[in-house]
């Protein structure tokens, strides 16, 4: 299955349903974040405001986690369904491991402190490069 068209039409149900749910999620992460992060920077909206603006951004990308827990319910393959669930654990862990690791450099070791988006940032990339390896290694 070298050909990327084959492995697309290689895909369980639930795992298209999953990937369109994370489509749309991320086209929604951007679409909010990119005015989001202007009218902040630019001081364009100020006092309370600010608070419910911050948290738009964060709507899609926790449909995209809950996206994950749909899809392994979803998932009849008991197979890909443990492939993917090593996926997310290793994604965790990674994830898990730079949070924590990070938090005693800057709490401790004088490192600057970090957004702690940068953990969701982290696991997606993990659980992403995990997928890659496995559809390699296939």
């Amino acid at each position: 299955m070298t050909d990327m068209s084959q492995s697309f039409s290689a895909w369980t149900p639930a795992q298209r349903r999953h990937n369109r749910r994370v489509l749309l999620s991320a086209l929604a992460y951007v679409a909010l974040l990119l005015p989001t992060v202007y009218l902040v920077r630019h001081e364009l909206v100020t006092g309370f405001w600010k608070f419910p603006l911050a948290l738009l951004p964060s709507g899609p990308l926790v449909c995209m986690f809950g996206s994950y827990s749909r899809y392994l319910s979803e998932e009849t393959d008991e197979y890909v369904r443990s492939l993917v669930v090593n996926q997310i654990l290793a994604a965790t862990t990674v994830s898990m491991v730079c949070a924590v690791v990070w938090g005693f450099l800057s709490d401790l070791g004088g490192a600057p402190p970090i957004a702690t988006y940068w953990i969701a940032v982290v696991w997606m990339a993990v659980q992403g490069a995990a997928a890659c390896m496995r559809k390699r290694s296939a």
